[in-house]
């Protein structure tokens, strides 16, 4: 196999594997999210909600583009915006967690 295919499908597999963390981490604040709306019942916590809710969208939306797409142009934009979600995600559920 060449390296630029084996390359291109540790980006992708790396993708993916990103993509599904930030649906785990998605789910887990949306979790969090509808249980406080449930307890206050303020717009706040369903702005939340929705951001939550679109943002995990965005993530099923992504695995499904790299699963019919093989452009490797495509993949780094999305790789590197990934790690840059679960490291927003994560100061996110922290500081939903703690409150």
């Amino acid at each position: 196999m060449e390296p630029e295919l084996l390359a291109y499908a540790g980006i992708k597999i790396g993708t993916l594997i990103i993509e599904i963390i930030n649906i785990g981490l998605l789910s887990v604040l949306l979790y969090l999210y509808i249980k406080s709306y449930n307890q206050i019942k303020i717009g706040f916590t369903i702005g939340l909600i929705l951001f939550a809710l679109l943002l995990l969208i965005r993530s099923f939306i992504t695995i499904g583009f790299m699963i019919a797409h093989t452009d490797l142009l495509m993949a780094r934009p999305i790789y590197i915006g990934g790690i840059m979600q679960i490291i927003a995600l994560t100061i996110l559920l922290k500081v939903a967690w703690d409150y």
